[in-house]
């Protein structure tokens, strides 16, 4: 299989636990000059992977959402003009609640969108409040509506845990929220605290105010047991879904096959490389207007590097590694 990444960068507002290569929003002029650098590296793309046919595609960010519905039909009038996928690829398309409203939801199903990403995070509004989300708990059971009535049967919840001033109980109600709501997966995070984030610094600053270790562990084990009963397989590290509704794209990063990615900040992972060529979206939009597609960083994953790699991603699987594959 193969797997075709695409990074939008914009957000409304960065969120306080994010390091993602994101941009503001802006204006039109703004995103306008993302799309001209995104068809150039598209259009090179293309030229590199003739005859190729995507198994899944995944649009995500950033916060895809915050496009408006002529960006969407560009993007995927460039991604359609450039590349082909499968009859029954997966394409997953990531919003935001409260960005999308009807209109937009059958659009998305219009352009080939089959699976959406639901942002959640927490059905807390003082949590979500305190992660600097541009939405409340209302907005998330609305949006999620939106794109049931739209027709989408597959739709995955993301949702974090261990957050500051959260407690056990508030966590154990935000899951019991989610399951109810009826998603077909459910990606379950644990807060990870990047120095460069506002979190970062206040977390140097003694002011971040996690729940201790031992209450982090049980919101975990509370949540595991609780996705279970609801009917869900935990078939990966963070990562729980109704029967036959597992992530295939995510399947691939974690069989560690090939993909590509496009966008500011995006691995591609090809010919036995993985590799970025902008690490910003500032060096980004100068690379492309240069028509420099050299990688800002490459690796090579070959021969035992990579098979150790690869029994590394296993483990992150129900199945685990298979010891005969890796003898």
């Amino acid at each position: 299989m193969i797997g075709l990444y695409v990074h939008i960068p914009f957000c409304l507002r960065r969120c306080h636990y994010c390091d993602f290569v994101i941009a503001g929003a802006g204006s039109p002029a703004k995103r306008e000059a993302f799309f001209t650098a995104f068809e150039k590296e598209a259009a090179r793309a293309s030229d590199l992977l003739q005859g190729v046919s995507f198994d899944t595609v995944y649009v995500g960010g950033g916060t895809p959402s915050v496009l408006s519905l002529e960006e969407t039909s560009k993007l995927f009038d460039l991604l359609k003009k450039y590349f082909r996928w499968e009859a029954q690829a997966e394409v997953t398309y990531e919003a935001n609640p409260g960005d999308a409203d009807e209109e937009k939801a059958k659009a998305y199903r219009g352009l080939g969108v089959n699976r959406i990403s639901l942002g959640a995070q927490s059905f807390n509004d003082p949590t979500l409040k305190r992660l600097n989300r541009t939405h409340d708990a209302a907005a998330i059971f609305s949006s999620y509506g939106i794109f049931r009535k739209a027709g989408f049967d597959n739709v995955s919840l993301d949702l974090m845990l261990a957050l500051p001033g959260e407690t056990l109980k508030e966590a154990e109600r935000s899951v019991a929220q989610a399951v109810g709501l009826g998603p077909e997966h459910v990606s379950l995070y644990e807060l990870t605290v990047e120095p460069s984030t506002v979190f970062g610094r206040r977390r140097r600053e003694g002011t971040l105010g996690l729940p201790a270790e031992d209450a982090q562990a049980e919101m975990l084990s509370c949540a595991r047991d609780r996705l279970k009963t609801g009917g869900f397989r935990h078939y990966e590290l963070l990562s729980h879904a109704k029967p036959g509704f597992e992530s295939r794209h995510n399947g691939i990063y974690w069989a560690n096959e090939e993909y590509l990615g496009l966008g500011p900040g995006a691995f591609s992972h090809l010919k036995g490389k993985r590799f970025r060529y902008a690490s910003s979206y500032a060096k980004y939009l100068d690379k492309a207007n240069r028509n420099d597609w050299v990688p800002e960083e490459e690796e090579t994953l070959e021969g035992e590097r990579k098979e150790v790699e690869s029994l590394l991603l296993a483990l992150r699987l129900t199945e685990g590694a298979s010891m005969e594959r890796f003898r």
